[in-house]
């Protein structure tokens, strides 16, 4: 549509449809935080917005969501309509050609469509986009390459060690010192936090109690880590005991890890060879354990942790003796294979400090202030803090008092259970932040034990670096010490330390008041004001989110948010995590990359634990959430069915409405639930057997989802949770039989929305390939194969891409049918080929081949003895009886059969317009075929198919004309297919004997049959069309009747304006590279076709839950790419429209022959456009070859081939989406429309979408016009017409035909033009000369509302062209091929005003083109002269296109033209003529005007 005109609405038809549901409402459940933002609608262009501000850039105002409207399609925001004459309310024109002004009223009545001002401004400002959803990007397939197996790293643990046993060795030998250790007066004395010579000890039995006291101590800190591990703590151990217990931990501990802890510090440092200390029995000496024997008696894997001076050089020696130990191994591995293997590799070391560092000795710390910091890491960062803080606080807290924080560990609500966690949460953030991906797994996912001391040593990093003290571990982990969430942990011990005094009062209060009750109570609660971290990290997270690039090639995208530990700490508490699991949701909707990172971190088990929980606010983030992890990693199926509680359970219970879920989001998240129980079932048998055990009901309740028509979403994933209950899962299939779901289903086969169609065939495809051949079932079958067959016409090629594989998966199933079918219509095209009819009488051979397809099928049923229904299913009977009452074979097995018509159908879909449709459809016939060659029929389906071959080639070498029945050729058969080829394949030329044979193995058969089999009624393509560069040779080949008699006016005038033309045009170029579709990858013909085909869809489809659909696309961001382009586009049209417009009314008065523009272009132009804005030209030629221009700089921006078979060329040429990224849509003489993106760049032009818009091509009155058509942009129609007896009418937006309106003539229609306000009127003109104007409101057999057929007053001869205003009068100009012009009003039985024709020249006139808003038009001549009118029928100026002088020399001077244009909006006009490859470009004068500063400086030249 063009821009002055403005949009028309949405008709009726497409009111209250949706083509996606918005996102879940998540933000209802936080009514604190900001709304999320409206996701987009689900099968529509991605933006959309409101209009009408004044600021610079007149109104462009992009807002992230706006609510979805019901429709197919959404609005494209900020690009508001320039408004014409028409919009602006200015109804007011000049009449050219009167003198005068004076006030007229639009033509048509139409004078009352702008005058509401409500609908004025909604035309003014909706526009919409087609063809640029998702399904035509990515041509309904997955990307190439892509496996879902592989969109998600392996996350899983798949070597969980356990830390099951631990030695607990505690070197101290208390009161005496080691001779290498001198100690400071006062020294660091707390082991423990025990001292082990109290002051007031006396005795040696105070100082062997402090002894215990500190194992007991180390066991408990231990303890408080993990307590499901053993724990031997041994007290100054000799040699013997330290062997024995280390060797049966091992043997207690199988092949898990074993924890052994040294503390050395009553014991020499560890020497420079590897050696470490204990004693004899009667301690008196310390003897030295060499590392190797250690290792040996503890064995792998092993964590060890080493609390002494020098701890470093413990690590160098013990990775050495661990390189021995392996080199042992394998020595001993080589003697013998069937040895132990032992993964000594697999330890992992702590180390106090490096080899030359001594421990520190400050009195306020403690001794062991390594195993401090490992096992008592809150005890040790609050002692830290306080002696960091030297200045007294207004608390006044002791180190003595900061040891007593009340409350427990492992109770969260308390102080020190807040502390603790809190701690955790950024000791796991450090760690993730700082470590790579696969240690952080190894370290802090895999172990609990391991997990706790490696976070507490990042703590130990911290202090002890203040005390020159370097900690080391093994594997090395990064210093952490500077880290910025250490100031938030200091922040939380601060805030902790603040209440501690009143804490500590409470605390004994509470004490007092439970002595004194004789009964036991529960501990009251303290109260005391609660940490702000969590939040305040929530709100940072959040931050990240709003800010976090969703452009896949933006600087920052999949950035890991260093908030994401804490948010996973954060589920653990009820308080915050409702806002945790919507943040979580939002971080999710980012991509596969977040929820891998998400998977990563450890946040599944997390998610599956929450799935026990029936809280109702958490189940929208938890359907979403669930959703996303199923998107990306189908193994979670089985974690679903591990629990006790069935995780699946809580999807099917929101499904089937046993559980509420809040409103406003209820059909989303069942829309959800269905995908999570589709992948449920996917290929996994437990999984269809709990659901349909636990919720028989499923299947009725997702049947019952399909009547919601507001949803697609919930109809497209309630169909794909049907095809995987019931596939390949027999007892799923009886129940749905039970329900008729598949009749149900079926009904979706014409859904408007094209996902729901393919939904459907998937489901139906499961359906039909599960279970045996049962007689019961079969006609079931076969009549859902009945309903489906229409779908062969769809105009999406994701859908006709599911029916081949439907077609493959019954055509398997029933495969003895489908030979017999093969080859009865083998026979059958074979006879047609030759001229005969088939009948009782044949010859010879046919009663052999005849007797083979009997005995063959006769076979072939046997096969299957236990299918006693295969012969009822044929309708027909085997045998005739011939004059001498003898039984002959008969061809009618198959024929008027489901079988027969589905095989036409699929040898039909092998010359489908889309290369991916038909190389399905051609593997499925190569499948076919090579079954027949194969079976007792393959001899002589050989010798049919080489007879066919020789036919075809005598038939191109011209030795040989094909009889033709003219009855036949002319019959209507829907079956009927113009010979599309679908992809490149190997020439079916030039084979020798036995073609077949070989070709069945090496090549597509399908590929090479399409063009020697029509597989029914000819069509007008399979004939030459009329083309002006051919030769009267031709003309006589195709129409031999006019050779008979002399040819009159009467006749002549009925034929289409270039019938007879005899002129040689420029040679032809050379051919163009087709346009690839998306994702489109070649068939390997040198692999044997298999069926059934698989199916893609259901990958596609779960892609929309790996895709953000929570957050504005990247269009719709102010100061993006995609947004700046789309304002320079706004802001350049509205410059165009206001410099033309002052042109408009005087262009009705002025010269149109001022040469602007000349090039050439290869080939005569036989269709031309403009484009609106952009300085694009396209045209093409009599053939496929299609070339874009910029007629500006007289340069050719792209030439490709439409790919239309031989014998037909492009008939029609549109742009769609002009007002942003426009796209090309072409229609060719074989009822083929195509629409390709990126036109004007050779290098990422693609085919966006194709269909058959026409299929019952039918030759009327002898004359060929192939197809017309008119789009609608406002409505998103195409009006398609041409060689048949209806006007299609097909809704791009469904791409479907929503009305076959009859044409009631029987002539070809020429030409259509509509009215795209309102977009009802529709005008459609003629091969004889009629002109009928319809409107869609009514009823199709009422629609036409005026026709114009009187011979005597009206057009006489074959209508040229009919053109309707787009702005400006909205004047209707029809021309005729002898020269007559007419302007009508359809509120009158008679013209307005006309030119008079000439029957005595017929066919001089070839085109008419006019211009949407000024009031003029043209006509191109067979006189090679162009003629612009205005309006009021006054003759402005006649010029002939500059032809070269290079020409041939027997080409005439008089070429007829072949083609005119006007520019939308620009007073510009295009031609071509026939034999001249140029393209002539001439303007209006427009001096006065210019004069006055009408136009700007750009439109001067």
């Amino acid at each position: 549509m063009t821009r002055g005109a403005t949009a028309g609405h949405l008709p009726d038809l497409v009111e209250g449809k949706k083509s996606k549901p918005p996102q879940p409402v998540l933000e209802s459940f936080l009514p604190e935080d900001p709304p999320l933002r409206r996701p987009q609608s689900f099968h529509a262009a991605r933006n959309g917005q409101d209009a009408g501000s004044d600021d610079e850039d007149d109104g462009l105002q992009l807002r992230l969501r706006r609510p979805q409207q019901s429709n197919g399609l959404a609005l494209r925001p900020a690009l508001l309509r320039a408004q014409s004459e028409v919009a602006r309310g200015n109804l007011k024109q000049t009449n050219g050609g009167k003198d005068g002004d004076s006030e007229v009223q639009m033509r048509h009545g139409w004078h009352e469509q702008l005058q509401d001002e409500a609908q004025a401004t909604q035309l003014n400002q909706n526009f919409f986009m087609y063809f640029d959803d998702k399904r035509h990007e990515t041509a309904g397939k997955p990307a190439l390459g892509f496996d879902p197996k592989n969109v998600v790293s392996d996350w899983r643990m798949r070597d969980r060690l356990k830390t099951v046993c631990a030695v607990l060795a505690v070197c101290l030998n208390v009161g005496v010192d080691p001779p290498d250790v001198i100690k400071t007066n006062p020294c660091a004395r707390l082991e423990c936090w025990v001292d082990p010579i109290p002051p007031d000890s006396t005795n040696q039995s105070s100082t062997n109690n402090a002894n215990a006291q500190i194992g007991k101590n180390l066991q408990q800190q231990y303890e408080n880590l993990s307590l499901r591990t053993r724990y031997k703590v041994v007290l100054d151990p000799t040699i013997e005991e330290l062997k024995r217990y280390t060797t049966n931990m091992r043997r207690n501990a199988n092949h898990d890890r074993v924890l052994f802890h040294y503390n050395g510090h009553g014991v020499p440092k560890p020497t420079a060879s590897g050696e470490i200390w204990c004693f004899n029995r009667s301690y008196t000496q310390y003897i030295p354990v060499t590392l190797y024997d250690l290792q040996d008696w503890v064995g792998a894997p092993g964590l060890w942790v080493w609390d002494c001076s020098a701890a470093g050089g413990i690590i160098d020696g013990f990775l050495q003796a661990t390189e021995k130990h392996m080199s042992n191994q394998n020595a001993a591995s080589e003697r013998n294979a069937s040895a132990q293997q032992i993964r000594w590799d697999e330890v992992m070391h702590l180390a106090a400090c490096r080899e030359n560092e001594v421990l520190p000795t400050n009195p306020d710390l403690p001794a062991d202030i390594f195993t401090a910091c490992l096992t008592s890491p809150i005890m040790m960062a609050v002692r830290f803090f306080i002696l960091q803080n030297p200045l007294s606080s207004p608390s006044g807290v002791t180190l003595d008092q900061a040891r007593n924080i009340p409350g427990k560990v492992s109770e969260r609500r308390t102080p020190l259970g807040e502390l603790n966690w809190i701690f955790t949460a950024i000791t796991d953030t450090i760690a993730w932040n700082c470590l790579d991906k696969q240690l952080f797994k190894r370290l802090f996912r895999q172990d609990l034990m391991v997990a706790a001391l490696f976070r507490n040593f990042l703590l130990a990093q911290r202090i002890m670096r203040i005390y020159h003290c370097h900690p080391q571990s093994h594997p090395a982990i990064p210093d952490t010490h500077n880290h910025p969430l250490w100031q938030s942990w200091d922040l939380a011990v601060e805030m902790i330390l603040a209440q501690l005094p009143k804490l500590i009062d409470q605390q004994k209060v509470n004490e007092t008041v439970q002595e004194q009750q004789s009964a036991p109570a529960p501990p009251q609660e303290i109260a005391y004001v609660h940490s702000d971290f969590f939040a305040d990290q929530l709100s940072a997270f959040e931050v990240f989110l709003a800010s976090a690039p969703a452009n896949a090639g933006a600087q920052g995208y999949a950035k890991p948010p260093e908030q994401l530990p804490i948010v996973l700490q954060v589920l653990l508490s009820q308080v915050h995590r409702l806002r945790a699991l919507i943040l979580l949701s939002k971080f999710l909707d980012l991509g596969p990359w977040a929820v891998n990172l998400a998977l990563s971190i450890g946040i599944f088990p997390y998610v599956l634990k929450l799935l026990q929980s029936q809280a109702i606010e958490l189940k929208p983030p938890m359907v979403f959430i669930w959703a996303r992890i199923l998107a990306v990693d189908q193994t979670c199926q089985q974690d679903l069915l591990k629990e006790k509680d069935p995780g699946y359970m809580y999807f099917t219970n929101i499904l089937n409405q046993t559980t509420g879920i809040p409103a406003g989001s209820v059909a989303e998240h069942r829309a959800m639930c269905a995908f999570v129980i589709a992948m449920f079932c996917k290929d996994y048998r437990p999984g269809q057997q709990a659901v349909m055990d636990t919720n028989p009901e499923i299947i009725e309740t997702c049947l019952s989802q399909l009547l919601d028509m507001e949803n697609p979403l919930l109809r497209q994933f309630s169909c794909l949770c049907l095809s995987h209950l019931w596939n390949d899962f027999p007892l799923a299939k009886n129940a749905a039989l039970a329900h008729q779901a598949h009749a149900r289903v079926r009904d979706r086969s014409h859904d408007p929305v094209p996902e729901v169609r393919a939904a459907c065939l998937e489901a139906l495809t499961s359906f039909v390939g599960t279970g045996p051949i049962e007689p019961a079932v079969v006609l079931e079958e076969e009549t859902l194969a009945g309903v489906v067959l229409s779908m062969g016409m769809d105009g999406s090629i994701m859908v006709r891409k599911e029916l081949t594989v439907f077609y493959s998966t019954f055509i398997k199933k029933y495969e003895n049918r489908f030979i017999v079918a093969a080859w009865e219509q083998m026979l059958e095209e074979r006879d047609k080929r030759a001229g005969r009819s088939a009948g009782p009488a044949q010859t010879q051979q046919d009663d052999a081949n005849g007797s083979a397809a009997e005995h063959g099928s006769a076979q072939t049923n046997g096969s299957h003895p236990a299918q006693p229904s295969h012969k009822r299913q044929v309708s027909f009977t085997q045998a005739t009886i011939d004059d001498q009452g003898a039984a002959k074979p008969s061809r009618t097995l198959s024929k008027k059969t489901i079988y027969r018509a589905i095989w036409r159908q699929v040898l039909s879909m092998s010359a489908d317009p889309h290369p991916e449709v038909a190389k399905n459809a051609g593997v499925v016939v190569d499948a076919v075929l090579i079954m027949l060659l194969e079976s007792e029929l393959g001899p002589f389906a050989n010798d049919i198919l080489d007879e066919l071959l020789a036919r075809q080639a005598r038939k191109t070498d011209g030795l040989e004309r094909v009889p033709t029945n003219d009855t036949l050729s002319r019959q209507r058969s829907r079956d009927a297919r113009p010979e599309t080829p679908p992809s490149p394949a190997t020439p079916a030329a030039s084979r020798g004997d036995g073609y077949f044979s070989t070709l069945s193995r090496t090549a597509s058969v399908a590929a090479a049959m399409k063009n020697l089999v029509g597989w029914g009624a000819r069509t007008p393509s399979s004939e030459s069309p009329p083309s002006p560069t051919r030769s009267h040779k031709d003309v006589s080949h195709l129409s031999p009747n006019y050779r008979s008699r002399p040819l009159a006016a009467a006749d002549a005038a009925l034929m289409a304006p270039d019938a007879l033309d005899n002129i040689t045009g420029p040679p032809h170029q050379p051919p163009a590279r087709v346009p690839s579709a998306p994702n489109y990858e070649g068939r390997d013909i040198s692999k044997m076709p298999t069926i059934p085909l698989e199916s893609d869809f259901f990958t596609w489809s779960a892609s929309y839950f790996r895709e953000p659909q929570m957050r504005s696309s990247e269009a719709d961001e102010p100061g993006s790419l995609n947004y700046n382009e789309r304002l320079w586009r706004r802001n350049r049209n509205d410059k165009i429209l206001a410099s033309t417009q002052p042109l408009k009314e005087a262009a009705g008065s002025q010269r149109w022959d001022v040469p602007c523009g000349y090039f050439g272009i290869g080939a005569a132009p036989m269709r031309m456009v403009f484009h609106q804005f952009e300085d694009h030209l396209v045209t093409s030629d009599d053939r496929d070859s299609i070339a874009v221009w910029d007629w500006n700089e007289a340069t050719q921006l792209c030439r490709f081939s439409n790919a239309n078979p031989p014998g037909s060329r492009v008939t029609e040429l549109r742009f769609i989406n002009e007002d942003d990224q426009a796209m090309l849509m072409t229609g060719s003489s074989d009822g083929v429309i195509k629409i390709f993106k990126n036109y004007d760049n050779p290098k990422k032009i693609e085919l966006a979408s194709s269909f058959r818009a026409l299929s019952d091509l039918v030759i009327s009155d002898q004359q060929n016009a192939g197809l017309v058509f008119d789009w609608q942009q406002g409505q998103g129609r195409i009006l398609v017409a041409g060689d048949d007896r209806v006007v299609r009418v097909w809704q791009a937006g469904y791409e479907l035909c929503i009305a076959d309106i009859p044409a009631r003539s029987g002539s070809c229609i020429t030409s259509l033009t509509s009215d795209e306000v309102e977009g009802n009127v529709f005008v459609a003109g003629f091969g004889n000369g009629s002109v009928r104007a319809y409107d869609q409101r009514l009823n199709s057999r009422e629609s036409m509302i005026m026709d114009w057929v009187n011979r005597e007053t009206d057009h006489k001869s074959w209508i040229v062209g009919v053109h309707l205003q787009r702005g400006g009068m909205r004047e209707l100009i029809s021309a005729e091929s002898n020269g007559g012009v007419r302007l009508w009003d359809i509120r009158m039985r008679k013209a307005v005003a006309g030119i008079e024709g000439r029957p005595r020249e017929p066919r001089n006139l070839r085109s008419l083109s006019v211009h949407e808003h000024a009031p003029v038009f043209a006509t191109g001549g067979a006189d090679h002269t162009i003629r612009v009118y205005n309006t009021g029928l006054k003759h402005l100026s006649s010029f002939e296109p500059y032809m070269s002088y290079l020409r041939l020399a027997a080409t005439p001077r008089n070429a007829p033209i072949t083609a005119t244009a006007f520019h939308p909006h620009r007073m510009m006009l295009a031609c071509g003529a026939v034999n001249d490859g140029h393209v002539n470009l001439f303007k209006c004068e427009a001096t006065a005007e210019e004069k006055q500063g009408g136009v700007v400086d750009e439109w001067k030249a």
